[in-house]
């Protein structure tokens, strides 16, 4: 999303995104649900699990739609500056929080003051460094003041993810846990850490007549299999399947309707310890990425529901990187002879040991295909489980480990995409990243506001970390596959996987 100067944009109605009023009212919906969120403080952490339940809770200042149009949420307009440094957002009046006071101006500023506040140490505060101030000139109308033009910014406060809005007079004193107010369409009834989520019916929502349903029940059921059989059983409305090798189980059976995906927006990243070890020359790293037959990887672990591509894929127009349409990028064609000569060359004529930590599936599955795959370059690889999802996730972010895959998540805007884990100082550097090139690159992307000039920045920066192979990503897909019973409606997926059309869905159970 770019910056619209010399002009008040009047965003559509938020009842655009609301197809219908409810043709029928109330029962539960029930999911299946996995990982265990750990933690619904927004905000607070990068694992994106919680955001898909707190975005029931909460709102944002905008909203962006399946196609990536932005909409009214808790702002019905804003307005730039003529010289990009600055927006004012006009509030929606009358919206309540679910402890009782009106949604103001002052709670914009405090939540964008907690996420920049080092003492919160937010893991999007690098992302967020282009905002100066944010400032209430009134109860309903705020000021954001940029020290550069922030081309992403709309698409960020677009984000629940990163920019829930939460309560200044609520949030410091409770455990976000335990007790939450957002102005979302559900309020928080309970969580059970490892056991469910339960949601109920937000009866001040100020989209009126939303929700349609009474509560959502997020049910914690970490293996798949388990998932399908609480759905088949009657046990769950809808779920969502991380690995299409289950597809078929459901696909074309009475009384189940799948969703159609929202394009391939999710990425396997393998993340590589760029600064210490073997790993730390470029030689080695060069190695792994051209011992990597993707094809063969999407065609065994996707059944061929993937695509080659990069961290900002070809579904994220016009930004991404596209096979057969962009030029190759370098390092990519498998050629198991040209990497046995770089690790020759980089002192390893015999071969090397590595390890790779993995912990989902489809993130496993991939891990013990590149361990037949690097025999051939004299790689051996050994891959290590780890149990908890959360805690690979840590070691992932904070890079405790040589290698690690992790399959990573929709984002609203191309800095998004690659600021936070490429930059060299942000709190989320996946690699130990200390480029003076990428960095600029990376700065410049988020200030440009002329489209060709920024969709050239970004296949630059796809362009160089393949060079460096500073991250491998062995393949791109859909975020998930999602299944529902026939007797739900009005449910979409949304690119991000997030369940935002659960406030439109209706039950229509005999």
């Amino acid at each position: 999303m770019f910056f619209r100067s010399f002009a008040a944009l009047l965003l559509p109605s938020s009842a655009a995104f609301a197809q219908d009023v409810c043709p029928r009212r109330g029962g539960e919906l029930t999911i299946p649900f996995a990982p265990d969120p750990a933690d619904l403080t927004p905000g607070k952490n990068a694992q994106y699990a919680p955001s898909l339940v707190f975005d029931e809770i909460y709102d944002t200042l905008l909203r962006m739609d399946r196609k990536g149009s932005l909409g009214s949420g808790l702002a019905t307009k804003y307005e730039v500056a003529k010289d990009n440094l600055s927006i004012v957002f006009t509030l929606r009046q009358g919206v309540m929080f679910h402890h009782g006071r009106e949604f103001e101006a002052k709670d914009v500023v405090f939540t964008f003051e907690r996420l920049q506040d080092p003492k919160f140490a937010s893991p999007w505060a690098a992302q967020l460094k282009s905002i100066d101030k944010v400032e209430a000139l009134d109860k309903y109308t705020v000021r954001m003041t940029f020290k550069e033009p922030f081309a992403p910014i709309l698409s960020i406060v677009a984000t629940a993810w990163y920019t829930a809005i939460v309560p200044y007079d609520f949030t410091p004193a409770n455990n976000l846990n335990q007790k939450a107010s957002g102005t979302g369409p559900f309020e928080l009834v309970e969580y059970v850490p490892d056991d469910h989520v339960t949601l109920k019916r937000n009866p001040n929502y100020w989209e009126k007549g939303y929700p349609c349903i009474d509560g959502v029940r997020f049910n914690i059921v970490p293996e798949q299999q388990a998932q399908i059989s609480a759905f088949r059983q009657g046990n769950a409305d809808i779920v969502i399947l991380a690995d299409p090798k289950f597809i078929p189980l459901l696909k074309d059976k009475d009384g189940i309707s799948m969703i159609e995906p929202a394009g391939s927006v999710n990425e396997s990243g393998l993340a590589v310890n760029t600064a210490e070890g073997s790993t730390k020359d470029v030689r080695v790293r060069r190695a792994l990425s051209l011992g990597i037959d993707r094809k063969a990887i999407i065609d065994t672990v996707l059944f061929g529901y993937g695509q080659i591509g990069t961290k900002i894929s070809c579904g994220k127009v016009p930004f991404g990187w596209c096979e057969g349409v962009d030029p190759p990028l370098p390092y990519y064609q498998y050629d198991p002879e040209a990497a046995k000569k770089l690790l020759a060359e980089a002192g390893y004529p015999n071969g090397l040991d590595l390890t790779v930590q993995a912990s989902l599936p489809l993130d496993v599955q991939t891990a013990e295909i590149l361990v037949e795959q690097w025999k051939k370059i004299g790689v051996n690889l050994k891959v290590e489980r780890i149990a908890d999802f959360n805690q690979q996730l840590d070691n992932y972010i904070h890079v405790k480990h040589q290698l690690s895959i992790v399959s990573l998540v929709w984002q609203p805007d191309p800095h998004s995409d690659v600021y936070q884990i490429y930059y060299s100082t942000s709190n989320i550097n996946l690699g130990k990243f200390a480029d003076p090139k990428l960095d600029a690159l990376l700065d410049a992307g988020k200030t440009e506001l002329d489209l060709q000039k920024r969709i050239k920045i970004y296949k630059d920066i796809q362009t160089l970390v393949a060079d460096q192979a500073y991250m491998l990503f062995p393949y791109t897909k859909p975020v998930n596959w999602q299944f529902v019973k026939d007797y739900v409606k009005n449910y979409t997926a949304m690119p991000s996987g997030s369940y935002f059309s659960f406030r439109y869905l209706w039950l229509d159970k005999k």
